[in-house]
């Protein structure tokens, strides 16, 4: 019988959704067009954090911002949905509203420069600790088939946080 090979999206996508994280695509491509969606004065002070049933979690950096992005989240909506849209057109896909209501929340400290708010680094550290011999392998075993260099890097940096997070 032939091997049958599984793309490495589906693996991925599969992964992410069985560790509560089933949007972590989009998040990822919020994240990387945030600041040409908001502007690089926004994206200073504010990044996306998580997306869950249509609800963007916004991390920001004071009271001020948080005011301040509650009423121009209407737009904000429209610009990140558009920009969604527009790649989606691009790749085959279709993510219409994606986005549908924003939630802001102190994040307790100033967002990254706005290089890092474009590629999405600015997210609060992780609490870093160890992995366990058993998380290790997963990682490793769930990023091995992974071709690209910096795609494989950032699914075990992705993979390696998610098993944190879980404890």
């Amino acid at each position: 019988m032939p091997r049958q090979f599984i793309p490495v999206g589906e693996i991925l996508k599969e992964t992410l959704k069985s560790r509560g994280l089933g949007n972590g695509d989009l998040l990822f491509r919020i994240r990387r067009g945030w600041t040409s969606a908001v502007g690089v004065k926004i994206a200073q002070h504010a990044c996306p954090h998580m997306l869950r049933g249509g609800r963007l979690t916004i991390g920001v950096d004071s009271p001020a911002w948080m005011s301040e992005l509650s009423m121009l989240s209407p737009q904000i909506i429209e610009k990140i949905n558009s920009g969604l849209n527009d790649a989606a057109a691009d790749s085959g896909g279709h993510t219409p509203g994606a986005v549908q209501e924003l939630k802001f929340r102190l994040a307790g400290q100033p967002a990254a420069d706005a290089a890092g708010a474009a590629s999405g680094k600015n997210t609060p550290p992780i609490k870093k600790r160890a992995l366990t011999p058993d998380e290790k392998t997963a990682v490793e075993a769930a990023s091995a088939n992974i071709p690209d260099g910096e795609l494989r890097r950032q699914a075990v940096r992705m993979l390696s946080n998610s098993c944190r997070r879980k404890r």
